[in-house]
């Protein structure tokens, strides 16, 4: 078998492949496929642009969230369908098979929403679209409408370029330009496709209150042509995931696991990846704003036909590939999706209701402290998903401890969201201290768009901090030696680091001064579930959130002086971070009547600046390294590739420069 140079990256240990990688007398050029990527990149690009644009225009009260959703679900879209190969592209190399696949498969979803979105021309009252229409009694304007259509258009023109170019593609080399697959591989991909498709045939959301005007059927009850669309698109999704995998049940080239792949394993797992990661990431930025109608509008709700669909495309898109920059930028997308959710929870209601005394909206603000966590956690996490290989593996650690921003940051707000389901009756000042006496009730009152964003922010940091520990592991493994154990260190030492003398007082006092600095109050008399306490004066979410922040400042400094100092740099600027997160409550929270500068204050700003000088040291061992002589050669690194359980480009596993990024 061979492996195309565009998207083999660097080799993984194992023999050379043999064959031919040029094509033949008579074939197509090398810039064939390259045009047919990027005719199929315009397209797609242009089939979100139309989306992003009805998505802005629309007309009636939509929402922000639904309509944030629909701006970026179609851009997560693009993301998955072009990031094969522009990677490719930066590598210098020609695209090939998952260059291809990629918007290949993206596109394929298009037939099927073409018959979906064609029910807002012919049958506009039919068509239960929350997402683009205020109630199920309006019509979208005909322009918007024909650009919905437009797009559909373009997506099923991007797969049939893309296809063709695959086409040519296997002309030229062969088959063998897929590589080979594992059936075992495709096991996860296609169970999540099954359960995906059996979300798409049920009803996309509920109807919990009158008025809304909208009838959601399932696709057995919705007429022509949404229900014929609704079926093609959950039997496409089922197919597009098998379709990687039809060599290895139907020729017999699934084989049995080696310890060592070869490069046509490497092949046929990017062009499998391309292939289920853009299916998974159409089928999540499909369902997006529809699932956000359901959250945010009145007298809508989620379905459970919803939940598999987004299920299912998760499922799809499956676990990063073994290689550490791959799984970090996997970890730098969620925590970028982390700080989205955060951001919605700091700008919009916590709960919502009416108050008894004026009827007026009841809103609340414990969720401030979210505005700057989420700020901070995406900038590491631009760096991760765009930085080059070299920014991202000393970007990742920031990942590591920065995801705790979030939890920190949702307690006081948590708090107020687990209040606020109980209802009509509960206290104000167990709400919000601000709101009236104790003895006020607040009646009608529920968890409003920003308190949902708020679980939701807690769940995908959460997800933030698997990826980015598996990433870390992976890194290690790379360092080991491509198939040694999880997080084993290499028998020569050279992942071990002498804790840094200078540094490690610092930490260790550092490590001292985040429990009073998170623990006690910033302010003295600060009221329970003010942002300004410390664990000490709140109990419940906000007094874990403080301990997230005790033990992230603290794990943070205490493993810096044995990393290394670019790692170190980072984990000490992801501590002074959760600081700067802790002392912009006395920035963000307004002051109250008898308050003054707490305990809390003055450990956590002598925490930060400690934290600072530590990470000083950092830089300066940074600058001795860079200005020292390069170390002689040992005799491992001298040794031929293959001693050493390299690939034969001299790269290690999991550094490729080609497709996987």
């Amino acid at each position: 078998m061979t492996a195309t140079p565009a998207d083999a990256g660097a080799r993984p240990p194992g023999p050379a492949p043999t064959g031919p990688t040029r094509p033949g007398p008579g074939g197509p050029a090398p810039g064939h496929s390259a045009r047919a990527w990027w005719a199929a990149v315009a397209l797609v690009v242009l089939a979100v642009g139309l989306r992003v644009a009805v998505a802005v225009i629309a007309p009636g009260p939509l929402g922000a969230p639904v309509r944030a959703a629909g701006v970026l679900a179609p851009l997560v879209g693009l993301v998955a369908a072009v990031a094969p190969g522009l990677a490719t592209r930066r590598a210098r190399r020609t695209p090939g098979a998952a260059s291809l696949a990629a918007p290949a498969a993206l596109g394929a979803l298009g037939a099927g929403g073409l018959l979906i979105d064609l029910t807002l021309l012919l049958d506009p009252e039919s068509a239960a679209r929350p997402d683009v229409l205020p109630t199920g009694t309006s019509t979208l304007p005909p322009v918007l409408a024909v650009a919905l259509v437009a797009a559909d258009v373009a997506l099923v023109a991007a797969t049939v370029v893309a296809t063709v170019g695959l086409v040519a593609l296997t002309r030229v080399t062969g088959r063998s330009v897929f590589g080979t697959q594992r059936g075992a591989s495709l096991l996860l991909p296609v169970t999540g496709a099954l359960v995906a498709a059996g979300g798409l045939v049920a009803s996309p959301f509920s109807v919990a209150g009158p008025g809304t005007g909208f009838a959601p059927h399932a696709v057995l009850d919705t007429p022509a042509p949404a229900g014929v669309g609704v079926a093609l698109l959950a039997a496409t999704v089922v197919v597009v995931a098998l379709l990687p995998g039809v060599r290895a049940f139907g020729t017999g080239d699934d084989v049995p696991a080696q310890r060592t792949s070869t490069a046509a394993d490497e092949t046929g797992m990017r062009v499998r990846r391309a292939v289920h990661t853009a299916l998974g990431a159409g089928l999540v930025a499909g369902f997006a704003p529809v699932l956000a109608a359901s959250f945010a509008r009145d007298g809508l709700a989620v379905s459970p036909g919803a939940v598999l669909a987004v299920v299912g495309g998760l499922l799809v898109i499956g676990l990063p590939a073994r290689t550490a920059v791959i799984r970090s930028r996997a970890a730098g997308v969620m925590a970028l999706l982390t700080a989205v959710a955060a951001l919605f929870g700091a700008l919009l209601p916590t709960l919502s209701g009416t108050s008894d005394a004026a009827g007026s909206p009841f809103v609340t603000g414990t969720g401030i402290l979210l505005l700057p966590a989420a700020a901070v956690l995406a900038v590491p996490a631009l760096l991760v998903v765009v930085g080059t290989p070299r920014v991202v593996v000393r970007a990742r650690p920031t990942l590591s401890v920065a995801w705790l921003t979030v939890p920190f940051a949702a307690g006081p707000a948590l708090d107020v969201v687990l209040a606020g389901v109980d209802g009509g009756g509960t206290p104000a000042a167990a709400l919000d201290p601000g709101l009236g006496t104790a003895g006020a009730t607040v009646p009608q009152v529920g968890v409003g768009t920003g308190g949902w964003a708020v679980v939701l922010a807690l769940v995908l940091a959460a997800l933030t901090a698997v990826l980015a520990v598996g990433a870390g592991f992976s890194e290690r493994r790379d360092v080991a030696g491509g198939w040694a154990p999880l997080g084993a260190r290499p028998a020569d030492g050279t992942d071990t680091v002498e804790p840094d003398p200078t540094m490690l007082p610092m930490a260790a006092i550092a490590a001292v001064l985040a429990v009073p600095g998170f623990g006690g109050p910033l302010a003295r008399d600060a009221l329970a579930a003010n942002a300004a306490g410390g664990a000490w004066q709140n109990p419940g979410a906000a007094a874990w959130g403080s301990l997230a922040g005790v033990i992230g400042v603290a794990i943070a400094a205490l493993l810096a002086p044995r990393a290394r100092p670019a790692r170190a740099l980072a984990l000490l600027g992801a501590a002074g971070a959760l600081l700067v997160v802790r002392l912009s409550a006395l920035v963000l929270t307004p002051p109250r009547a008898g308050e003054s500068v707490g305990i809390g204050t003055w450990a956590a700003v002598a925490c930060l600046v400690i934290t600072l000088a530590a990470a000083g040291v950092a830089i300066m061992r940074i600058r001795e390294a860079a200005r020292s002589p390069e170390p002689a050669p040992s005799a491992a690194s001298v040794a031929p590739p293959s001693a050493r359980g390299e690939p034969s480009g001299g790269q290690r596993p999991g550094h490729s420069r080609g497709a996987d990024g």
